[in-house]
């Protein structure tokens, strides 16, 4: 008896007092009395429990999203296959429950039929997605903020918080507490009447403040154009609240459809012109505005040519990339390259290409505002609207997917045939890709690329044939202005780079290492079978693998074993139980001094992991049910007491009230959440923490923070220095200062962030420390207070314990070296074998190749003396080394182009040696 009565209390079909007491509502009263049907009776059990007391709220959203698949689906569907699109196309996880009750809950309320062949919607199916729609408070709260706009009140700063966390909590996983964080919202959005009153039909109504919020739209749009009369009804639709008072407050009517356009709502020809048209010459700056010296620098280079520039690699005048630091003013910098080649090309045009529509109107907005371009001669592409050069534009400024759309930006110069074309790529390295690239093909005379990271590794001898690409087609780097070099100008702010390293622990240690065995077994394959092949093709040992893969018919299985593996291994490490409480350390500490932060990290999974709490991560709020995956993380516990500590640790961070989280990331449901989490981390924003995956897209204004976090990251120098720019945005204080942390797993392939890159010499005035995870006591085993200080759980690291950059090796001498000697220079190469009778050979996939050559196989006969067989190395130099547990050693001068090979002389490939793996794991 109490389970049925506890179940019909969970639908709302029964009622319990807070005494405990059973009783029913006026509404069963009412079907008791015949006075409404069974389907109405349920209908209102539900929405009054559920919704207006709040006891289940999510239940709502799994109604509606299985209503929304039977709806949309051509026949009838069983369980099993609800579950499956569930599963596939919305993310959900189950237990062996399944999707439980909630057909038959469908089925009852009369939403749904049960067929012999499944469960289909009744019509008329409009009526239950309404009833649905606007019974999941969620989303109709959404739909408020974003009409309304983020900073508008209601709701108070403390509702938007509790909002914020409630919407982490539950995508997150998370189950349980987050009903407290959901009652504070329900409590202040509804009517106290419509979940304090027992009544026939329970209504769901806003309360009186929401209600005359509304009611401000009306008002603002009729005092803007009582003072902006040239506002028409059009130009005011869709706004938000927040942006209609901005508006309102205005200094002039420029600056009026300034912020209109800057809302995203669109830009029309009209608002431009309007928006155009400062009180001074046409192509010039403000009187009292002077560029930074390093801008007329950078912008006086690139009219020269390649004899007047020292040290500039194959580059004519009027091309090349600028690498500049983030924040630094490139855009000006190309504003009066572009005021300039315009005034010496008087027939010229200019296309100016981002990726984004944020970008493309921050371009729109400098041009006229700025440079003060006349309107008529500015053009776009991009958000639906598309100017051509043969309207009588000079420039047009173009988001790439638009400029390269049905060759958009090709056919407008065709139509127009320009005598002179400069492209100015912004943000250049987003267009090596095989669709934007095509933008490369289109006639120009001229080219400047931006960006502060053009190339994936600046320090990499082996480009990628990507950024090959981008340097054949927009010129070598012709202007770098680093971090150090900006702070010494005053550009930027001074920050500290604070490296963290801790230790795996065993049991993640002995998988790490099999792991690694596992993936030096599958290069080894491949080494076998592709022998020099590899070191032909370009790019990094990945790329090349992903290269003959695509062009093979028959790939060695080696390959797809070695991309296994290295994933399994980085998701590993990504793991790494150690990253959770450092984290937790940091974030205390940052809210203890009331900063503001941003955590970095790869994928959304890791940032869940953050957020939903310990004794029930992964529990599905929809479902109930728990994913193998946080099922495993479970069972850790009983392993490392100290990860449930500091997983716990962290869930009561997150009930605190102090910790106003709010997270970015593009796996939102909606959109208009990463616009809350930007504006609410903002200056006059609540929130003092964002948690964000990978770096945040370029575009996006991201407001100032006082520390950031990485906590996982792929270890690429592109994405370490986004992450760094992000940072750097500490407002127009120049004595403000930022600090990153860099979490990483100490001898692993975490370390490869240092070996890419000399982080200690490119930011030596940035404070760059290192140091060690090494709290007091075992944490492993629970022995550790997550309450401690940061600072008393590291130390300074040891001179061991960091991480020694890659540096490049020199090409030494070798006239002073004789065979046999220790080899300092470059180790990679071109490779061929000796085998156990002396005799050089090359491998194929077909088989051996012997060499026939005089000096490689007097090598051969050496390397066969002292090793018995092994690989030789000859590097771009002609210098030949064989590698062993001393290092590389020096075997002599050979030109592989002379070899010559006995074609008839052939015998199975057999395993390389170890010495053939070195440098690749």
């Amino acid at each position: 008896m109490r389970r049925i009565v506890s179940t019909y209390c969970q639908l709302g079909v029964l009622r319990q007092r807070s005494d405990d007491t059973i009783s029913v509502w006026q509404f069963a009263r009412d079907w008791q009395a015949n006075e409404i049907d069974f389907e109405t009776f349920f209908w209102y059990a539900i929405k009054r429990t559920w919704v207006l007391n709040g006891e289940f709220p999510e239940g709502i959203d799994g109604l509606r999203s299985i209503h929304r698949i039977l709806r949309n689906s051509d026949e009838a569907l069983k369980r099993g296959e609800i579950q499956q699109i569930l599963a596939d196309d919305h993310d959900y996880e189950f237990n062996d429950q399944g999707i439980r009750g909630y057909p038959t809950l469908l089925a009852r309320l009369g939403a749904a039929s049960q067929m012999e062949g499944g469960y289909v919607a009744t019509e008329p199916t409009d009526r239950w997605q309404d009833r649905l729609r606007n019974a999941d408070l969620l989303p109709t709260f959404e739909r408020w903020l974003k009409r309304e706009g983020a900073h508008v009140e209601p709701p108070s700063d403390r509702v938007k918080r509790d909002l914020a966390k409630y919407y982490l909590y539950r995508e997150s996983g998370g189950h349980g507490k987050h009903r407290q964080l959901f009652d504070t919202f329900r409590r202040d959005y509804l009517k106290t009447a419509a979940y304090e009153n027992d009544v026939s039909k329970p209504t769901i109504r806003r309360s009186e403040k929401y209600v005359e919020a509304e009611n401000r739209q009306k008002n603002l749009r009729e005092e803007i154009q009582k003072r902006f009369p040239s506002f028409t009804g059009n130009d005011l639709s869709g706004l938000s609240t927040d942006i209609l008072e901005r508006i309102a407050n205005a200094a002039d009517v420029s600056e009026a459809f300034r912020i209109k356009t800057s809302a995203g709502a669109g830009l029309s020809r009209a608002d431009f012109e309007r928006w155009a048209g400062a009180d001074r010459s046409a192509y010039t700056f403000p009187d009292e505005f002077e560029l930074y010296d390093w801008q007329r620098e950078a912008a006086d280079r690139w009219f020269e040519s390649r004899s007047e520039t020292s040290g500039s690699n194959g580059r004519s005048a009027e091309s090349g990339i600028a690498r500049v630091v983030t924040g630094a003013g490139k855009t000006v910098m190309a504003l009066d390259v572009v005021r300039r080649w315009l005034d010496n090309h008087l027939d010229g045009v200019v296309t100016i290409l981002v990726p984004t529509k944020v970008l493309m109107h921050q371009w729109l907005g400098e041009l006229v505002e700025k440079l003060n371009v006349p309107a008529d001669d500015v053009g776009w592409a991009g958000g639906g609207h598309k100017d051509r050069f043969g309207d009588g534009r000079r420039i047009l400024v173009s988001i790439v997917n638009s400029a390269v759309q049905d060759d958009f930006l090709r056919e407008t110069l065709e139509a127009d045939d320009p005598d002179e074309h400069l492209l100015v790529a912004d943000e250049c390295h987003r267009y090596t890709g095989d669709t934007f690239s095509n933008v490369f093909d289109y006639r120009r005379t001229a080219s400047l690329g931006l960006s502060a990271t053009p190339l994936s590794n600046p320090e990499d001898d082996e480009r990628s044939a990507k950024d090959e690409m981008l340097l054949n087609e927009l010129g070598e780097i012709y202007y770098e202005l680093t971090y150090d070099e900006a702070i010494e100008r005053n550009l930027i702010p001074e920050f500290r780079v604070k490296y963290v390293g801790f230790d795996l622990t065993d049991a993640e240690r002995t998988t790490y290492e099999q792991l690694t065995e596992n993936v030096v077994d599958a290069v080894s394959d491949i080494e076998t079978r592709y022998g020099n092949r590899l070191y032909e093709l370009n790019g990094s040992f990945a790329q090349k693998l992903q290269t003959i893969s695509s062009s093979t018919d028959d790939p060695t299985p080696a390959i797809s074993d070695f991309f296994r593996y290295t994933q399994q291994r980085r998701t590993l490490i990504a793991d790494a139980i150690g990253r959770q409480a450092i984290t937790l350390s940091l974030l205390q500490e940052t809210i203890e001094e009331s900063q503001k932060s941003i955590v970095f990290q790869e994928r959304i999974e890791q940032l869940e992991r953050m957020v939903a709490p310990a004794e029930s991560r992964g529990r599905n709020y929809r479902t109930g049910g728990v994913s193998e995956e946080y099922g495993s993380r479970q069972r850790l516990y009983e392993q490392y007491p100290g990860l449930e500590k500091a997983d716990k640790a962290l869930e009561n961070l997150f009930f605190d009230a102090d910790y106003r989280p709010v997270m970015y990331h593009s796996g939102h449901r909606s959109d208009a959440w990463n616009d809350f989490a930007v504006e609410w981390f903002g200056d006059n924003g609540f929130a003092n923490v964002m948690l964000s995956v990978k770096a945040l897209i370029e575009g996006v204004d991201v407001p100032s923070a006082d520390v950031g976090i990485v906590r996982v990251s792929s270890g690429s120098v592109r994405q370490r220095i986004q992450t760094l720019g992000r940072v750097l945005r500490t407002g127009d204080d120049p004595t403000d200062s930022s600090e990153l942390y860099v979490l990483y797993a100490r001898d692993t392939v975490d370390e490869k962030i240092f070996r890419e890159y000399d982080w200690d010499d490119q930011l030596s005035m940035a404070g760059v420390s290192h140091l060690t995870w090494d709290p007091d006591g075992d944490w492993e085993a629970g022995d550790w207070n997550p309450k401690t200080p940061f600072w008393e759980c590291v130390r300074e690291a040891t001179a061991d314990e960091i991480p020694e950059p890659r540096t490049e090796r020199p090409i030494p001498d070798v006239e002073d070296l004789s065979r046999g000697d220790p080899y300092p220079g470059p180790r990679e190469g071109y490779r061929f074998s000796v085998d156990s009778d002396g005799r050089p050979f090359e491998k194929t996939a077909e088989g051996r190749k012997y060499i026939q050559h005089d000096v490689a196989e007097d090598i051969a006969e050496y390397v066969h003396r002292r090793k018995g067989g092994g690989t030789v190395i000859v590097n771009t130099a002609n210098h030949a080394m064989m590698i062993n547990d001393e290092g590389a050693i020096y075997l002599g001068v050979v030109n592989t182009d002379e070899f010559d090979y006995d074609e008839d002389e052939s015998s199975v490939i057999d395993e390389p040696d170890d010495d053939e793996l070195e440098g690749l794991l």
